[in-house]
């Protein structure tokens, strides 16, 4: 039964760190268009480093013996 409770902590993280990374893009896509190239930076490099976070979290979960 922790298995499965952290199975579905992993699949919630993924899937909020997936949303976190999109909106971050979307921002920083929105902060260029208004000329704010340091902060279109920043937030691309924030969206990456969620992105490699969901690599790690997706990497546990299939280390659970999930797919």
């Amino acid at each position: 039964m922790q298995s499965e409770k952290l199975k579905m902590k992993l699949e919630h993280w993924i899937e909020h760190n997936n949303s976190h990374a999109a909106t971050f893009k979307k921002q920083a896509v929105e902060a260029g268009e208004m000329g704010f190239r340091d902060i279109e930076t920043e937030l691309l490099l924030a969206a990456e480093a969620m992105e490699r976070a969901g690599s790690h979290l997706q990497k546990a979960r299939e280390k659970l013996g999930c797919s």
